[in-house]
């Protein structure tokens, strides 16, 4: 389903644009000669989506991963099928156990190819359960304690994982029998400083890091200190045929962040992606929307125009009555291709029209 924002509903009229003068592609359009516009009702709530946001309110631990030595434990074999010791190759997971007298500790294991930040969790209704990091060594058969751990119902951060062979060892400090969920996610690179995003679920996060980049489940998003020209989307529609053509054209560029969202996945007639991120535009983001037609006659006609849906001339940067009263301007960026997808605005002459459906947004879990 489509999540929208638990607003009052309401509709405004949008302005889309029939051109009524013919003049050379060189003349600077100006909407209040050049255009004739008509009403057409559009539901703004529509424009308007929660970001989704899932807050963890944690802090990176500085402690220093160190061995135990003393407390190392043993591991026979990197195959494990007992309830005990579960391989998930994987640097994301989330899975279920319980202990019991007969099996006092569950070691789930994984493995990073890079050095890492962490990111786990342990949900028990029994206090005395908790989880520790554990380094294995295959070569001589042990798991190592590494100083990090956290009670059930705490959430764990550490920004520094070596890449190696790892555990979390889900162990009691009494009672046993009850049940438990252990969350994990180590996609993302070393050094994070801040959560901006994550599912209730941790398989899908995004972190800050103190360079100003942002990245979401090991996937470069942006950077919120520099210009980000990978995140530009253009649509640019051409329809010819015997020597006339009609065109429109949509572009952003000079983009400028003011919130992006959890994962999700995205459908709609122009794009879709299973894996994707909401970027919310920010004032000073350029929009240019152009329009022309070509009919080679007799006579020859040519027009077109700069205006976009809402009646404004463009190239133009983003303004707070943009931002205030037409709803959100949201960049649909895939994490699969890293790239821009697809503009979610009213602004886009396709879902504003209705030409296009409104997209099927989908948060990730």
């Amino acid at each position: 389903m489509r999540i929208g924002k638990p607003k009052h509903f309401y509709k405004v009229t949008v302005v889309l644009l029939i051109l009524t003068s013919f003049f050379t592609m060189k003349t600077l359009i100006a909407k209040d000669t050049l255009v004739e516009p008509i009403e057409k009702e559009v539901d703004l709530e529509a424009f308007e989506l929660e970001s989704n946001i899932f807050e963890i309110d944690i802090t990176f631990s500085d402690i220093k991963l160190e061995a135990n030595k003393q407390q190392a434990i043993e591991v026979k074999d990197k195959q494990y099928t007992t309830s005990g010791s579960i391989a998930t190759d994987s640097d994301r997971f989330i899975d279920s156990g319980s202990l019991t007298d007969a099996s006092q500790n569950d070691l789930w294991f994984f493995t990073v190819d890079s050095n890492r930040t962490i990111i786990f969790q342990l949900d028990s209704d029994n206090s005395d359960y908790f989880v520790e990091l554990y380094r294995v060594d295959w070569s001589n058969g042990t798991a190592t304690p590494m100083g990090l751990k956290g009670q059930s119902g705490e959430t764990v951060a550490h920004s520094s994982l070596p890449e190696g062979d790892w555990a979390l060892v889900v162990n009691s400090k009494g009672e046993v029998g009850q049940p438990y969920t252990i969350r994990m996610n180590a996609t993302n690179p070393q050094g994070a400083t801040g959560i901006v995003s994550a599912s209730t679920s941790l398989q899908y996060l995004v972190l800050s890091y103190g360079n100003g980049d942002v990245y979401a489940n090991g996937s470069y998003v942006f950077n919120e200190l520099e210009a980000n020209d990978h995140l530009d989307w253009e649509r640019n529609f051409v329809f010819e045929w015997d020597g006339n053509y009609n065109r429109r054209l949509h572009k952003v560029s000079s983009v400028k962040i003011k919130s992006i969202s959890a994962p999700v996945s995205y459908q709609a007639s122009y794009a879709s992606s299973n894996n994707a991120i909401l970027i919310y535009l920010d004032r000073e983001t350029l929009f240019t929307h152009f329009e022309a037609y070509f009919r080679s006659g007799p006579p020859t006609q040519y027009e077109n125009s700069f205006v976009d849906t809402i009646g404004k001339v463009t190239p133009r940067r983003l303004d707070a009555d943009d931002l205030t009263n037409w709803g959100d301007h949201i960049l649909v960026y895939d994490l699969d291709t890293n790239q821009t997808i697809d503009f979610f605005s009213v602004l886009n002459y396709y879902y504003a029209s209705g030409a296009e459906a409104i997209p099927t947004i989908n948060y990730l879990n």
